[in-house]
């Protein structure tokens, strides 16, 4: 099987919004229905996971059931952090999936990921074990100390935007989340604690539209950018 979790436990304070920033909206519907509606058109994907706050649960019961999605198998309350709530959906997956199934992981405020990239990260997992949604970088990176001052600056054409889906065997999620448990590590992505036990994911470049909102910025050139490809189009 072919599972995502779509993780929704943000509070919107990078947003600087009093609510959860899946629930703002972009032509009239909350961001977070874009994200599922992508995953539950999608003939690959099989089955979804929601991680969301408990004091959001209410809110987004009523989106699910308005919209009359089908794939979602269990929506489970949110932990402290990202890190904590993704394992917490790979911990309920331990009585359901097989060890080869895939499992992605996929911010809920990336909804213009598309249909043909969601398809070439899940080959390119079933294929290499690991695979993530990825943008090369347009600027160069600058390497900093804790002085702020420039350690080096590595070439450019070696460094990639890390995006969502993020998608991995499930037996090799599992192990990556427990270690980091064990040694009390906390990473910013999934992929990272793939590395961590040896395991390191296949690229794949995906569009500069794949964008994870975050800032109130990002919101505005969202909604422009639904305005100008509308987002059906964007998912083919």
């Amino acid at each position: 099987m072919n599972w995502i979790v779509i993780v929704a436990g943000g509070n919107g304070e990078r947003m600087k919004t009093p609510v959860n920033k899946v629930f703002l909206s972009i032509a009239r519907q909350p961001i977070i229905s874009w994200t599922m509606r992508v995953f539950e058109n999608h003939p690959l994907i099989d089955a979804i996971i929601l991680v969301v706050r408990k004091q959001d649960m209410a809110a987004l019961d009523k989106i699910i059931k308005k919209g009359k999605f089908k794939k979602i198998r269990v929506v489970l309350p949110s932990e402290a952090n990202r890190q904590l709530s993704s394992h917490k959906a790979i911990d309920w997956l331990k009585k359901t999936a097989a060890p080869e199934d895939l499992v992605g992981i996929h911010n809920a405020v990336n909804p213009f990921v598309t249909i043909k990239e969601i398809m070439a990260v899940y080959a390119a997992a079933g294929k290499h074990g690991a695979a993530l949604l990825a943008q090369p970088a347009k600027d160069t990176i600058k390497i900093i100390n804790a002085q702020q001052t420039v350690k080096h600056t590595p070439a450019r054409q070696s460094c990639w935007h890390a995006q969502t889906p993020q998608v991995a065997k499930y037996h090799l999620l599992a192990k990556a989340f427990k270690h980091a448990r064990l040694s009390h590590f906390t990473g910013t992505d999934d992929t990272q604690l793939l590395e961590r036990i040896g395991v390191y994911a296949k690229t794949v470049p995906c569009s500069n539209h794949n964008i994870k909102i975050t800032y109130y910025e990002d919101l505005i050139f969202a909604r422009q950018l639904f305005r100008n490809y509308h987002l059906a189009k964007n998912y083919e």
